[in-house]
């Protein structure tokens, strides 16, 4: 099957601004195998600004395939029409259980700088929407919520909420300098601070980092697991428009969360939030729901 795919892969044909690749042979990845990049070009390799390039590639034996620069995600199999304004590599990602592999290949725009290989870089990453969600407690029971809010309902039970970020747009190599949860794009109901004095308040805002998995599994254990604390927030003031940011890099071991993730082949970043005091007993909902959290990561690549 090797040695079939190599030959495939040195017989596809490359026609200006076209890359046209043989089908992928259907297989099932050997335990403990790596995902294999047979095929990661890029065709003109040279253009001009304003004009197309094509990428095109092939992969084996992967569960996802990520290609940076505004591509995303894309299938074992396939092309791209480009339009780079600027010189700029295009990173392909490919990652199963065993662990990932990478390809890198370059467009260069004719006139413009040198693309950078090196330096610190920024990730923005949002929510993935289908795993998160939150868990409100009453009694033994652990009721699932597609809303992703911290506090209490006008039952007066407790609601933890849960967020989960996609980790395979970084680089496998990436070193990761800072993590930072950025809360800002939040809504309310009720009081949800650390100010009232009529009922008592919710305390502080807990963030801890738990790998819950989908939110399909959510449920006792994942409302109740230890788990390292990474941050927490006195929400004083939710109407002055200051920003509500995190810095979540290192748990309260010292550990660097993201980077610990990413060198275990981890694809997720998980977290659970919840306030230090269940309820305030107001019979009121007093909550923060965070549907709009980014995590925002400084990295290096050697």
């Amino acid at each position: 099957m090797r040695k079939l795919l190599i030959s495939l892969s040195l017989a596809f044909i490359l026609i200006t601004g076209c890359i046209y690749l043989p089908a992928p042979a259907p297989s099932a990845a050997p335990a403990g195998v790596k995902p294999v990049v047979t095929i990661f070009a890029v065709n003109p390799a040279i253009v001009v600004a304003g004009q197309n390039a094509a990428l095109g590639w092939l992969v084996t034996d992967a569960q996802t395939v990520v290609i940076d620069n505004g591509v995303g995600p894309v299938s074992l199999s396939g092309t791209q029409s480009i339009t780079p304004s600027a010189t700029t590599s295009y990173t392909l990602t490919a990652v199963n259980p065993a662990g990932s592999s990478t390809a890198t290949v370059t467009v260069t725009v004719a006139g413009s700088p040198p693309v950078q290989q090196v330096g610190e870089r920024i990730a923005i990453l949002n929510i993935v929407p289908n795993e998160s969600g939150s868990l409100v407690k009453s009694g033994a029971n652990y009721a699932q919520s597609s809303i992703v809010c911290a506090g209490d309902n006008p039952a007066n039970q407790a609601s933890r909420a849960f967020l989960s970020f996609d980790l395979t747009t970084l680089p496998p190599v990436a070193v990761v300098n800072e993590a930072v949860l950025d809360l800002t794009g939040y809504s309310t109901m009720g009081n949800p601070t650390y100010s009232s004095t009529t009922w008592g308040n919710m305390g502080a805002l807990e963030i801890y980092q738990y790998q819950y998995g989908s939110s399909g599994s959510l449920g006792r254990i994942a409302y109740e697991a230890s788990s390292p604390m990474v941050g927490s927030l006195k929400l004083i003031d939710l109407q002055s428009g200051a920003p509500l940011l995190v810095d979540v890099t290192l748990d309260d071991l010292g550990e660097n969360i993201v980077q610990k993730l990413m060198s275990s082949a981890q694809g997720r970043c998980q977290f659970r939030l919840g306030f230090f005091t269940s309820t305030n007993w107001d019979s009121k909902a007093d909550m923060i729901c965070l549907d709009g959290a980014v995590l925002k990561i400084k990295y290096s690549v050697p």
